[in-house]
């Protein structure tokens, strides 16, 4: 009998990965106790129930019968590509250019180009992230390059 790897199981070893690695940091610091939390206390916590989800989506991956899809090379390349120039154009252009760039590149994934549609999402996004960010977390982010 074999097993065929799948999405779900794929996942689950990430999961899985990620948690040995948080576990493996977390270790360095105090637990402490529940009434008295030390700074190991959350990330032991977080790793230990990320590795739990890990195991469950790994074991309900075997009722699958789906094979392993092929990747999307464009879908990774416009992502990954709209991520690094989020990332770079934050604090230069501010919030608002940065998200605008963002959903057009990842947009340029897709089949079809809908440029009015992702327009709407960039502005969606902006508004919301505005709200967020700025004006509820008081973060010091510049919405517009000229902007303080």
């Amino acid at each position: 009998m074999y097993t065929r790897v799948n999405r779900d199981f794929l996942a689950g070893l990430a999961c899985l990965l990620i948690a040995s690695l948080v576990l493996w940091q977390a270790y360095a610091y105090d637990m402490g106790t529940l009434r008295n939390m030390g700074p190991g206390y959350l990330p032991r916590f977080l790793g230990i129930s990320l590795a739990v989800l890990g195991v469950i989506t790994m074991v309900f991956s075997a009722r699958t019968a789906m094979a392993f899809p092929s990747l999307n090379y464009r879908a990774l390349i416009c992502i990954t590509t709209g991520i690094v120039v989020f990332a770079l154009l934050m604090r230069p252009a501010g919030l608002f250019l940065a998200t605008i760039s963002l959903v057009y590149l990842c947009g340029l994934s897709e089949r079809r180009f809908q440029p009015v549609r992702l327009g709407m999402l960039a502005l969606a996004l902006c508004g919301m992230s505005y709200l967020v960010f700025i004006l509820s977390l008081n973060m010091p982010i510049r919405l517009f390059p000229w902007s303080f």
